[in-house]
């Protein structure tokens, strides 16, 4: 007789192991899904797809990370009744798992079991020991970290993916796991090995440049290296000068060792005085006793660097040369993993600095006005130069390694792995699929993948450029070309970029720039110069993998570096000038130089001088409209960094004929802070705007906008959402997404309608001391669940004779309170405008259960005084002096801070209680059939 199974998916995570009528069924318990009771280090579900689509149980596993011997998890497991049961796991194998043994209640089952294979496999359904005599009703099932295999890299994970509970009669546990298909050969034999040359001979850089390929009228030239006092180089930087910055990494990789930073160390940061003539040039040392610094951006007298758990500013205050100056301007990032660790240093317009960080790492960090949060996973973040105010403005992917930044304003990264994601516009707020998941905000719509088809190949992407000069760079077909670095497979690929009308970028390859016959030909990052000629840091190195290879393998090379330079025989001799010395007068014309980097370091001057005497000649540029739309994009940043607003200029922006101006137009008033009265009217005439992404930044601006937002401005915003959302739906890693076309924009667009309407952030992992969880209510058991389901089925019976009209009455009375329809009511809490759009579902478990609705910021807030007194409500809001709450109706209740003991959310508790528990189905349709007439 075959054995009946019955599977428990991920979205059973609030009833785990359900009671399995009938009693003799295997149950199979989805790892992702168990309930973690206890931890040390991290736990998180992992999607296992890149590894094998269906070679795992429901493509995902529970991954434990960050433990190390001695440690342990625990996670919660029932049986229906008391009996004998054998229990048995599918199990994880990699080159970086642990060993580990299995405890239920206490009970060692297992002893010490080994999960080190030098690929990544499926392990299959293993044993837990013998059968054990359990009662019905909850178990623990304990994961104990007791070691690693000689071989293994010492990073003691263990991945779960599925637990088999299985009466002791019932055959053989192998035979009751879930079928999955077989991995692909190449996992299984060669693990993530490939594009490792453990094996190759280190060459001189003149011989390694013998060794490259490029297409006809190229040349590539030696910049610096090793022998030039350059070794181990992590990426270029320009500052306006025309001078090249680097930093040496040569200690890396050292996981799990937080104390190296606490020490001086190895590394440097160097600079190439003259780097654009023949080379090698000598690396000239600006600060010393770094450790593994990954990126580096040039300001001023001196650079931020990034390294660490720190982002510094390093400052030369008596102009020798060498940094005299160290001030640090965020810390806390985590530093469990080296090669995820804070990068990617890049200035944005608005006073913002950009930067990233990857997958396994996680920190608690504080900026420099004092403010912490969490800070966890991938994460983009931007700070204000003096490092305040930072900001979470993306999350998720893996690593992101590689940033680019269009001369009209469009920004673009990408994912380090090849899953449909090697190219990607990047918009503020948005989040996207990742090994762990991670989201801004769970009401977040996850971006689909925006290259699915380009098909780079690799695991390692990490450089990014767009060679968009006017003159002076590469010809034609190779100009207006996006590059990426590929240092897996040791290429620089050319990818061209088409903007569809629809607002949708197709990617198609364009062929390889860049290959070589040294396997250790590394590029790590890459930067079109002053010269328009394509600079290329190379890692060069036999090892480029990081967790697949030990980190102390002979074989990684910490004495060599080389920066290339890739020329074209079209292109001119360069003519640089040093823009820090050019009179701030002239700085307004330079605004339209051929070369984006004279372009950009004007900009830059301008806002560091503060040269406020070139007012007048931005102005005009800005509203000149023969002028260039790149050209006037930069005179309006420019404007931006001076603090200057011209109500009078703005129409002019608004109603031009590019979007890019149209956008970034917008995008200033929230930099300029211009109040929100003032903005409205100059909005007006982007009622009808088609362009996704000006209508995000009129939104953002609205959310950013001190006070509160005005109701009626709300509702001008909604005509962007009148009509019914599109609803189809594309494949892809991570998915099933809304695709692109029109179904993701408008779910995006609608989400930060949602933040401008509730004045949310849309980052809600950075939180204010104030915004803790205090208490969280349990989640409803089984009768409450019935229950509640029998008042939907009721509701729904009785809709179809419901009474809107009374609805109306009802909603008026009870809802109004707090929410609002076409501005009219309190307005705190979520408008009510829409209501038809939402599923029926959704609608009736808001009104029947406004605490299993409610979320974030809605949640009932509680302030305990120092007194003992307590107060309750919505939290609309705080600052140095105070809380304010306000009650139903829209009172304002001011709490002083220095009367607060505590305060805080009360998880899974809304601020009003369900106002429908005393009336029949009848009277709670007619409600739902009033709000479904609400657009």
């Amino acid at each position: 007789m075959i054995p009946k199974t019955r599977r428990f998916p991920a979205f059973a995570a609030l009833h785990l192991l359900a009671s399995v009528a009938g009693g003799h069924a295997a149950e199979i318990l989805e790892g992702e899904a168990l309930k973690v009771l206890e931890r040390s280090g991290e736990v998180a579900p992992q999607d296992l797809r890149p590894f094998g689509e269906g070679s795992w149980s429901g493509n995902a596993q529970l991954w434990w990370t960050g433990g190390k011997p001695g440690d342990a998890i625990t996670l919660a497991f029932s049986v229906p009744a008391d009996g004998t049961y054998r229990l048995g796991a599918g199990l994880t194998k990699a080159i970086d798992y642990g060993i580990a043994s299995f405890l239920v209640d206490g009970r060692d089952l297992t002893g010490p079991l080994d999960f080190f294979h030098d690929g990544v496999i499926h392990g299959g359904t293993v044993a837990l020991g013998q059968a054990v005599r359990l009662k019905a009703g909850g178990h623990r099932l304990t994961i104990r970290l007791d070691g690693a295999n000689p071989a293994a890299i010492k990073s003691h994970m263990v991945g779960l993916d599925y637990l088999v509970v299985a009466r002791d009669d019932e055959g053989d546990l192998a035979t009751l796991g879930p079928k999955l298909k077989a991995l692909p050969a190449k996992v299984k034999a060669d693990g993530l090995k490939s594009g490792n040359a453990e094996e190759a001979a280190a060459r001189t850089a003149a011989a390694q440049q013998a060794a490259f390929t490029v297409p006809d009228g190229f040349t590539v030239e030696l910049v610096a290296s090793e022998e030039s006092g350059l070794p181990k180089p992590a990426m270029a930087a320009f500052d306006d000068a025309g001078r090249l910055w680097s930093v040496t990494a040569t200690a890396y990789p050292r996981d799990q060792d937080p104390g190296i930073w606490q020490r001086p160390g190895p590394d440097r940061v160097v600079v190439l005085d003259a780097p654009l003539g023949k080379g090698p040039h000598v690396a000239r040392t600006f600060a010393e006793g770094m450790v593994m610094p990954l990126s580096v951006l040039p300001e001023g007298d001196g650079t931020y660097v990034a390294q660490g758990p720190e982002i510094l500013y390093l400052g030369d205050r008596d102009g020798d040369g060498k940094a005299d100056s160290r001030k640090v301007l965020m810390k806390g990032f985590g530093v469990q993993d080296t090669h995820t660790l804070p990068h990617q240093l890049t200035r944005m317009p608005g006073g913002r600095i950009v930067f990233s960080q990857g997958v396994l790492n996680n920190g608690k960090v504080s900026d420099a006005s004092g403010r912490s949060f969490d800070f966890n996973k991938t994460l983009v973040a931007s700070m204000k130069p003096d490092g305040s105010d930072a900001r979470i403005i993306g999350a998720g992917l893996n690593n992101i390694w590689a940033w680019a930044h269009g001369r009209t304003g469009r920004v673009f990264f990408h994912e380090a792995n090849d899953f449909g994601y090697s190219l990607i516009p990047f918009e503020e707020d948005t989040s996207y699929p990742s090994f762990i998941a991670t989201k801004l905000h769970p009401d977040s719509p996850l971006h689909p993948p925006t290259a699915e088809g380009l098909n780079l190949g690799g695991t390692g992407f990490s450089g990014l450029a767009i060679c968009d000069d006017r003159s002076g760079s590469f010809p034609a077909p190779w100009q207006g070309l996006f590059y990426v670095a590929n240092p897996i497979l040791g290429k620089i690929h050319a990818v061209r970029g088409t903007l569809g009308a629809n607002g949708v970028w197709a990617f198609e390859k364009a062929g390889d720039l860049v290959s070589c016959a040294d396997p250790m030909f590394r590029p790590v990052a890459i930067t079109f110069g002053p010269d328009g000629c394509l600079y290329i840091t190379d890692w060069y190195n036999r090892i480029i993998s990081h967790n697949e290879v030990a980190r102390d393998h002979p074989a990684r090379d910490k004495e060599r570096g080389r920066i290339w330079r890739i020329r074209h025989a079209a292109q001119p001799p360069a003519r640089v000038t040093d823009l820090t010395k050019v009179p701030s007068s002239e700085l307004p014309a330079r605004l339209a130089a051929a070369s984006t980097w004279e372009m950009r370091a004007a900009w830059h001057q301008i806002g560091r001088r503060q040269a406020r005497e070139t007012v007048p000649a931005l102005v005009a540029l800005v509203g000149d409209r023969a002028a260039a739309t790149d050209t006037r994009i930069h005179a309006l940043w420019s404007l931006e960094d001076l603090g200057h607003f011209d109500a009078a200029l703005w129409p002019t922006l608004l109603g031009d004929p590019s979007p890019d101006l149209r956008r970034e137009a917008v995008r200033a008033l929230s930099s300029l802070r211009v109040p929100e009265d003032r903005a409205f009217p100059l909005l007006q005439p982007l009622a009808g705007e088609a362009a996704w992404t000006v209508r995000y930044e009129v939104l953002r601006y609205f959310r950013r906008a001190a006070g509160p937002v005005n109701p009626a401005h709300v509702g001008w915003l909604r005509r962007w959402s009148a009509e019914p959302a599109p609803q189809i739906k594309a494949g892809g890693w991570g998915g099933p997404f809304l695709a692109l076309g029109g179904s993701y924009e408008r779910a995006f667009q609608d989400f930060l309608l949602q933040l401008a309407a509730t004045k949310t952030s849309a980052a809600l992992a950075v939180e204010s001391p104030w915004d803790k969880t205090l208490a969280r209510e349990p989640a409803p058991g089984p009768e409450q669940a019935a229950a509640l389901a029998r008042r939907h089925a009721g509701v729904k019976a009785a809709l179809a004779g419901a009474d809107p009209a009374a609805g109306r009455a009802l909603v008026d009375a009870l809802c109004l309170g707090c929410h609002s329809i076409a501005g009219k009511g309190a307005g705190f809490a979520p408008p009510l405008d829409g209501s038809a759009q939402r599923d029926l579902d959704g609608l009736l478990t808001a009104i029947l259960a406004p605490d299993a609705a409610a979320e974030n910021v809605f949640r009932l807030y509680r302030v305990v005084k120092k007194d003992g007194g307590i107060i309750e409500g919505f939290k609309r809001g705080e600052d140095a002096r105070e809380l304010t709450l306000l009650a139903m109706g829209g009172t304002a209740i001011p709490v002083p801070i220095a009367e607060i003991r505590e305060a805080g959310y009360l998880d899974g508790r809304s601020m009003m209680p369900d106002l429908t528990a005393g009336m029949s189905p009848e009277v709670v349709g007619s409600i739902v059939a009033y709000l479904r007439t609400v657009k």
